[in-house]
């Protein structure tokens, strides 16, 4: 069997303001006292950006990062490319910190997740 954990178990989530942000070290020592050596990224700071940093950080803790959940707005036509080479960019630091899995989601591209989107057809579309 594997298991692994991601961060937003501990609460760590990407949306500002979502409520009280634990340190990585914590929370990699609590997956470890829970027995769990495979986790997920987690939110864009969680771990140090740059890759050797943040490989060298988990491995420390004797856990290593199989996954990344990320974010792009692919919606909107202007802002596609944008989101494209940050997309590019998340997958390379991924690699480099060991990981073989990103994890795409579609965002609104607002702040919060509080109002359900609402897109237009072009949007579908694009």
């Amino acid at each position: 069997m594997k298991l692994a954990a991601a961060p937003i178990s501990w609460g760590l989530c990407e949306v500002p303001g979502w409520g009280f942000q634990l340190d990585m070290g914590r929370v990699l020592a609590d997956a470890v006292r829970l027995g769990l050596r495979d986790i997920e990224a987690g939110p864009p700071g969680f771990l140090p950006s740059d890759a050797r940093a943040a490989r060298a950080s988990v491995e420390r803790h004797g856990v290593r990062v199989i996954g990344g959940f990320v974010t792009a707005v692919l919606h909107r036509r202007e802002r596609l490319d944008a989101e494209l080479a940050a997309l590019e960019t998340q997958a390379r630091w991924l690699a480099e910190i060991g990981s073989e899995v990103l994890v795409l989601a579609a965002a609104t591209g607002r702040a919060d997740y509080d109002v359900a989107a609402s897109l237009s057809d072009a949007e579908w579309k694009a």
